[in-house]
């Protein structure tokens, strides 16, 4: 029997689909202020916020920058690539962290389709992974900044209902 446009083997297990626009970065070793476990080394890292009507709440993803594959950020920098959101990109800077927090800015406004995978890392380790697998291109900073205000109320909202249930 011949395929329809993929093989069987090669077929990959989607865990949460989405379409959403990037509304804010932070390259840092806490990103948006945010606490990981005490016991896990400090790194910078880009986090990236995405508002999907989808959800909520805004879906949060975090890639350490490195020339490593089967990484995180590899992935990510592959999907980008693929979909041809890095063409429509102007990475400015000397040194790398310049050029992560230019790459950074230039996120912001994209529309994508994206995918959360069970990837391969470094060490045959598996983990869960957004993805990008489709632009729709950018959105103007105005249409940004309006989607922020829309998410800030309502995250807002989401917190007082959350503490009329806990009282």
């Amino acid at each position: 029997m011949s395929d329809v446009a993929f093989r069987v083997e090669e077929l990959k297990e989607v865990k949460k689909a989405f379409r959403g626009v990037i509304v804010d970065t932070d390259y840092a070793d806490e990103p948006f202020g945010m606490k990981g476990r005490p016991d896990i080394p400090r790194r910078k890292q880009l986090c990236i916020k995405i508002y999907t009507p989808d959800y909520t709440k805004p879906q949060y993803e975090w890639y350490v920058p490195t020339n490593k594959k089967k990484t995180k950020w590899a992935y990510l920098i592959e999907g980008l690539q693929m979909t041809g959101a890095l063409n429509d990109m102007t990475i400015v800077g000397d040194t790398p962290e310049q050029k992560i927090k230019s790459f950074a800015d230039q996120l912001i406004g994209m529309e994508f389709d994206w995918e959360e995978r069970e990837v391969e890392i470094i060490a045959g380790r598996a983990v869960d992974c957004l993805i990008p697998v489709l632009y729709y291109g950018r959105k103007k900073p105005e249409e940004v900044e309006e989607i922020r205000k829309r998410l800030e109320s309502a995250e807002v909202k989401i917190e007082e209902i959350e503490e009329e249930v806990k009282l």
